[in-house]
């Protein structure tokens, strides 16, 4: 792929961002959730971009679990239709693990829609393991709980 850039949300790219989350999801985030999330968790906050597109987005977070224990949170992943496995997910996942391991973070979790069986995959590709089943967690659907450790870190 030319001109692929990954970078932390600019603005003016906020509603290209949102336009990708209101195809891909049955139930999206709100454009005022997505301007909550830019401005609390800036560099947690990824896009890939090819020739000036936003194609692709994760979103992240770190939550203190007392003491010194660190989670990340993949709170949400989305590639643009057209441009699926095409290496953009992972490129992605890497970087947003990367910046949890240099925060100090030995455990990540995520939620997945029971029926999005590509994103479980990628997601148990990396070394996400089942933790459980949330009975309606996206109010029409279950989701499921996957998580990775670090660095040892008991799930």
């Amino acid at each position: 792929m030319q001109d692929i850039d990954l970078h932390e949300l600019r603005p003016e790219e906020l509603n290209q961002v949102h336009r990708i989350e209101q195809d891909i999801y049955p139930v999206p985030w709100t454009m005022n959730f997505f301007r909550i999330m830019a401005h609390t968790v800036q560099d947690l906050f990824l896009v890939v971009s090819l020739n000036d597109e936003v194609v692709g987005y994760a979103v992240g977070e770190v939550e203190s679990r007392g003491g010194d224990r660190k989670t990340g949170h993949v709170m949400n992943l989305a590639v643009k239709e057209s441009y699926r496995r095409r290496g953009i997910g992972t490129l992605l996942m890497d970087e947003l693990e990367r910046r949890f391991i240099e925060k100090g973070v030995g455990l990540a979790y995520l939620e997945v829609r029971e029926s999005n069986v590509m994103a479980q995959s990628l997601y148990r590709h990396r070394g996400y393991v089942y933790l459980r089943k949330v009975g309606h967690y996206y109010g029409d659907e279950d989701g499921l709980v996957l998580t990775k450790s670090f660095n040892g870190t008991e799930i």
